[in-house]
């Protein structure tokens, strides 16, 4: 059985900020998919309030429509295979790519960012998994008793602070902060899928996002959960109270815990 849900944090609700997250899942075939789209910049010098940030961000968010295509053209894959996840990013990519060149043909890093997304997504044949995910979006495998087995690497922007942080104000000085505009376009030109430097990937269209990408496979035993998830549910997945109501079969009960947990918003597949 497979089940899915996005859930968001009353805050996020409360401002009507959208919801840029997408989830989907093909039962007969056995495919997960969730993606997150990127956080827009509402205005060139960010609201220091969430009322101001929320009342100048956009009704039909660029993100969204990112996550949208990841999920759509994952849940076409018709075989099992790293090479068909691997193609699965890359034509996701490739849309991107034509989306932004439509829609966003002088991206400036800022306020017109390119349009980009993270995700993860999983095809299981039998008991083998095929995985793939880019950024802070991950997989998980748990047992029966709720005992985690197998997780993906938080490959997010936290995992390159410190040195990223260390650049930026070598050049930019010790005040120098994300709400600069300055200070955005350099990490998002530089330390945003470039391999040149420690950075991270989102898939914005850019050639080199491709780099960033994570393919690989496994196995389940009987009883194994299989989840894919959105950086927005990841401390809640990896909780003993999460691994609880796995090993108690409350997958209805799994909804209100990351309800009660997302900091603004997240989405997960399950397989069980």
């Amino acid at each position: 059985m497979i089940t899915g849900f996005n859930v968001e944090s009353k805050e996020h609700k409360r401002f009507h900020i959208p919801i840029e997250d997408s989830y989907g899942f093909d039962s007969k075939k056995v495919i997960l998919a969730v993606a997150d789209g990127v956080t827009r910049d509402p205005v060139e010098v960010l609201p220091k309030t969430k009322e101001e940030f929320a009342k100048y961000y956009p009704k039909i968010s660029p993100a969204r429509k990112a996550s949208d295509i990841f999920v759509k053209r994952f849940l076409k894959i018709e075989n099992g295979s790293q090479i068909a996840i691997k193609l699965a990013f890359k034509d996701t990519n490739d849309e991107i790519r034509r989306w932004n060149k439509l829609h966003i043909p002088k991206p400036d890093y800022a306020v017109q960012d390119l349009a980009g997304c993270v995700a993860s997504g999983a095809v299981i044949i039998g008991t083998k998994f095929y995985y793939g995910f880019i950024c802070d979006c991950g997989i998980a495998v748990f047992d029966a008793d709720g005992k985690l087995k197998f997780r993906t690497e938080n490959e997010g922007p936290e995992k390159y602070d410190k040195y990223i942080w260390s650049e930026i104000r070598k050049r930019f000085g010790k005040g120098a902060d994300w709400k600069i505009p300055e200070i955005r376009r350099e990490i998002r030109r530089n330390y945003r899928n470039n391999p040149k430097n420690p950075s991270f990937g989102v898939l914005t269209g850019q050639a080199s996002a491709m780099k960033y990408v994570r393919i690989g496979s496994g196995r389940l035993n009987e009883g194994d959960i299989l989840i894919v998830y959105t950086d927005g549910l990841e401390h809640a997945i990896y909780s003993d109270a999460f691994s609880h109501k796995i090993a108690e079969r409350g997958f209805k009960g799994l909804k209100r815990l990351c309800q009660d947990n997302v900091r603004t918003e997240g989405s997960l597949v399950a397989y069980y």
